[in-house]
C-alpha cells in the first residue's frame, strides 16, 4: 500500500511541475513585453 501511495504523490508532483512550466512559458512573454 505504501508504494502505491508514494507513486500517486510522485504523479501529482510531476503534473504540478508540468502545469507550472506551462504557466511560466505562458507568462514569460507577457512580462518581457
Amino acid at each position: 500500500m505504501q508504494n502505491k501511495k508514494l507513486r500517486k504523490v510522485l504523479l501529482m508532483v510531476m503534473l504540478l511541475a508540468i502545469v507550472a512550466s506551462l504557466l511560466l512559458t505562458g507568462i514569460a512573454p507577457l512580462l518581457s513585453m
